[in-house]
């Protein structure tokens, strides 16, 4: 048969734990949390994302007479990390500026 080993102070603990919960809470100011997005990510992100397009554009598109795959490769992919890049930025922009207004 199991013991019941209930003390009647650990109620008036709990509840006076409780109160001073709540005298905490009461104190408390709650100011809004801006949560804005990190640059360096959306930069990052859009320059390799522009990198791997470009790079896959040079490898898989048609060959230019005077030039090698190698320079096509390397050409596009940074002009691709470039353009992908600043478009990242824009779009930071963009979703920075919105999360000023909410």
């Amino acid at each position: 048969m199991p013991r019941d080993d209930h003390d009647p102070r650990d109620a008036r603990d709990d509840r006076d734990a409780r109160d001073a919960r709540d005298a905490r809470d009461d104190d408390l100011d709650l100011v809004p949390v801006r949560r804005r997005p990190d640059l360096v990510r959306f930069l990052v992100t859009g320059a390799v994302i522009g990198g791997v397009l470009g790079g896959l554009i040079g490898f898989l598109g048609p060959d230019a007479p005077s030039s090698s795959l190698l320079q096509e490769i390397i050409l596009l992919a940074s002009t691709g990390a470039i353009v992908v890049g600043l478009l990242a930025a824009v779009l930071y922009l963009l979703v920075d500026r919105r999360s000023l207004g909410s």
